[in-house]
């Protein structure tokens, strides 16, 4: 009884038909489709004629959604049973999500392998565990696993090598220099591959590199591809308009890394311009009298040191169409306090005031450094209000797919808003010379970035200091009113709703703010 799959004769026979046609055996042994299409798509088939030919190197800057993750399936199942005592690593800057995503398209192939009545015996002899997948009875030599290593670690990847070898890196625009360096210094042998795919995220770093200096086109060996998901047809005519909506243009940085698969230049760009500032001060309210609009109070705590500012900002918000889409409309109606000086007990007098004169308003407080004395302060009062904490990953999948954590979430639905028309400044508060200049300094610099993941981000506070950023308290009270779940009630569809509970806090309120 033969149990090794290499001392089988049907098996060379089928290595001499599939060994060098990966799109071959996709259609033929897997039976691959795609929707309203048949086989594998155009992109797909670049990917593998590049991928085929031995020793290559073959880098992939992809929009989402062009089917990278099945690709990589594909392959990975093509490498497996094709070559002998074949190895192959999936390393990525996050490695749990990548073994949940590639093990799930190789167990769609593996079943797909399984239900071909030619060539399905072939699925007899691969073995699928947690953290590898093998060759019946060659579990130490002939697998696909998954690792990666920590950034200061880069050697805890090392230690493979063989005549068949290959590296396949996923979200490359994430993966360390230095774990690169090891994971690509580990090809030794003439016939070992590697494959990068990645969001062009990052306009930095071995991968931007292979697309660049690297790459063949410019005298190197990485195979540089583009993925434009406006050319694929797994990529929906809907996902594609609604991407369009989302960031307002082709050439966004957003939608060219996302949809098109290219390269932004992202280095030393902000949020908004000094323009688009301008453009927000000298406009008309964005919210009416005839809104159903309501009021979201927001509190950014300074600590009485001199040095950042206290901030208490009224908007006055309603959720209403804009093209087509229910978007957040707000105006700056007033901000009542904007001191380096202001103590705990005066917040809290300023916030019990505009409270009170803010019918129905919801309170927002960033609970973090100096907040945290004024927060305890109010809940032992029985003030209610909404806390911050937006460092935290948003809770809604889609938005935590978008961006990095809520602040980013804040800032950037913030940011979209005034270059949407849609955020406006009262003549009260354009009247304060020097707020609005302050305003005008910190709502243009504020950097951002996108992660591995494609994901936005802004830059922290901390490392904005290293670059004489000084810290945005007023845009950070205007991002607040952008968080994920702060809600805010129409003024004229309750009189006591919000923040006051009842109507006997309501009353307790007044009392207090005239007292203080």
């Amino acid at each position: 009884m033969i149990e090794n799959l290499y001392e089988l004769p049907e098996w060379r026979e089928v290595c001499k038909r599939y060994r060098y046609d990966i799109t071959r055996f996709a259609v033929e042994a897997l039976g691959m489709t795609y929707a309203n299409g048949q086989g594998v798509t155009p992109q797909q088939e670049t990917l593998f004629k590049s991928i085929v030919v031995p020793g290559s190197r073959t880098t992939v800057a992809s929009g989402h959604g062009t089917g990278k993750s099945r690709s990589a399936g594909i392959v990975a199942l093509w490498h497996l049973l094709f070559y002998p005592e074949s190895v192959m690593l999936f390393t990525a800057p996050q490695i749990g999500q990548l073994r949940t995503v590639v093990w799930k398209e190789i167990n769609i192939c593996l079943q797909r392998l399984k239900n071909n009545p030619a060539v399905g015996w072939l699925a007899d002899f691969v073995v699928v565990l947690a953290e590898k997948i093998y060759i019946k009875n060659f579990k130490d030599t002939w697998f696909v696993f998954a690792k990666t290593a920590p950034k200061h670690s880069p050697t805890n990847i090392a230690g493979q090598h063989g005549d068949y070898y290959m590296v396949w890196g996923d979200e490359a625009a994430g993966i360390d220099d230095e774990v690169m360096e090891v994971v690509i210094g580990a090809l030794t042998h003439e016939n070992n591959r590697a494959v990068l795919t990645s969001q062009p995220a990052t306009s930095t770093g071995f991968f931007y590199d292979t697309h660049h200096s690297l790459s063949l086109t410019n005298g190197g060996i990485w195979v540089n591809l583009i993925f434009n998901g406006e050319e694929s047809p797994l990529v929906s005519k809907t996902k594609l308009i609604e991407a369009l909506y989302q960031y307002g243009s082709r050439d966004h940085p957003g939608y060219l890394i996302r949809i098109r698969g290219l390269f932004p230049e992202l280095k030393g760009k902000y949020l908004l311009t000094r323009t688009e500032i301008t453009n927000m001060l000298a406009r008309k309210p964005a919210v009416t009298e005839d809104d159903e609009y309501g009021y979201i109070v927001t509190v950014d705590v300074g600590g009485d040191v001199g040095r950042d500012h206290s901030v208490i900002t009224v908007m006055k918000v309603v959720d209403k169409d804009y093209n087509g889409r229910i978007e957040r409309h707000v105006h700056v109606a007033d901000i009542p306090l904007f001191s380096n000086r202001a103590n705990i007990n005066e917040l809290k007098a300023n916030i019990y005031s505009v409270m009170a004169e803010y019918a129905g308003a919801t309170l927002v407080i960033d609970p973090m450094g100096a907040g945290m004395g004024l927060c305890q302060l109010l809940k032992s009062e029985g003030l209610y209000f909404e806390t911050v904490n937006w460092g935290v990953p948003c809770f809604n999948n889609n938005l935590k797919a978008l961006y990095f954590n809520k602040r980013a979430h804040a800032y950037v639905s913030m940011a979209k808003s005034v270059e949407r028309g849609i955020f406006s400044v009262s003549d009260k508060v354009r009247a304060q010379y020097q707020m609005i200049k302050d305003m005008e300094t910190q709502m243009s610099r504020l950097p951002y970035f996108f992660d591995e993941r494609s994901r936005w981000g802004i830059v922290s506070k901390k490392d904005m200091a290293k670059d004489g950023i000084t810290s945005p308290d007023l845009a950070d009270t205007f991002a607040f009113g952008f968080m994920e779940r702060i809600s805010y009630s129409p003024v004229n569809k309750a009189e006591f709703v919000g923040s006051v509970k009842d109507k006997e806090q309501w009353e307790d309120l007044n009392e207090l703010a005239a007292m203080l």
